[in-house]
């Protein structure tokens, strides 16, 4: 049968699932009333959210239990958007987690889909549908949501972006400091700081693998972020754990998160404009 490579028509595949997914969301909720919608959009995140530790029934993950068991943790930054999602779709009023849900979803949910971690995965394979179903809905829901007009991307809320995102990594960060305190993780607290161990979310460095992530990163990293002052790596240079993204996050995400929410808050300046000439 083949597996999924990057460019493939596998892979297209499920790019084509996921446009199509979103389009016939957003069609059969977008004239149903907003608290209608919301309650459909709260029941996928959940089933996402079960989904999630179900998986641990299939041999894949059932065969490396306990071990194994690290992976319904929120050990990267989509593991975190799949457990506290549901959660906030279940808040009524709009408020600033609903705009970070709906950048981080879209951008870390089409990130996933457009370079899966399933290449060279058995295209129907219960785990490879397992990640596109997950990261699919992470995207498609605040999306859909968004065009609905459940929660739509405030421009104002800008502010909260990259202090939310740093919240997600030290999240990230107080996991793996549980997973590897437990023996979840078999190694030492030391092992946290080298950037190539886990790592999955960035928030101990960039990854040797993302060469071109560190050039964007780490000229914007203040010099005492990664030096080690305090001996915590043996003197060694490091990127202290989440700190060392915070000014990234702000040069960053506030202007990703204009462009990535501009159809929207354009299209509500749009409409203000035009009542106020009435």
């Amino acid at each position: 049968m083949g597996v999924i490579r990057l460019g493939n028509g596998y892979y297209f595949l499920y790019i084509a699932i996921a446009a199509a997914y979103l389009v016939v969301l957003s069609l059969i909720l977008y004239k149903r009333r907003r608290n209608t919608a919301r309650i459909v959009f709260a029941a996928i995140l959940f089933l996402n959210l079960a989904l999630h530790f179900f998986k641990l029934a299939f041999p894949t993950y059932r065969n490396g239990l306990p071990a194994s068991a690290v992976h319904i943790t929120p050990e990267n930054i989509c593991a975190v958007s799949t457990l506290v999602f549901p959660f906030i779709y279940l808040i009524g009023k709009q408020n600033v987690l609903h705009d970070y849900t709906f950048f981080i979803g879209v951008v870390g949910g089409l990130a996933a889909i457009f370079y899966p971690t399933a290449i060279g995965a058995p295209p129907f394979a219960f785990e490879t549908i397992r990640f596109y179903f997950c990261h699919i809905n992470l995207f498609a829901v605040p999306m859909a949501a968004a065009i609905v007009g459940v929660y739509r991307p405030r421009l104002k809320k800008f502010w909260a972006i990259p202090l939310l995102f740093l919240a997600h990594e030290a999240l990230i960060c107080l996991n793996e400091l549980f997973v590897v305190g437990i023996g979840l993780v078999d190694a030492d607290f030391s092992d946290l700081l080298d950037p190539a161990f886990r790592n999955f979310g960035f928030a101990f460095g960039v990854r040797p693998d993302f060469a071109i992530a560190s050039r964007l990163l780490d000229p914007l990293v203040p010099v005492f972020f990664k030096t080690d002052a305090f001996h915590i790596n043996g003197g060694a240079p490091f990127h202290f754990p989440v700190l060392w993204l915070i000014v990234p996050a702000f040069v960053y995400l506030i202007p990703a998160y204009a462009v990535v929410s501009s159809p929207f808050w354009i299209r509500a300046l749009m409409k203000r404009r035009a009542e106020r000439r009435k």
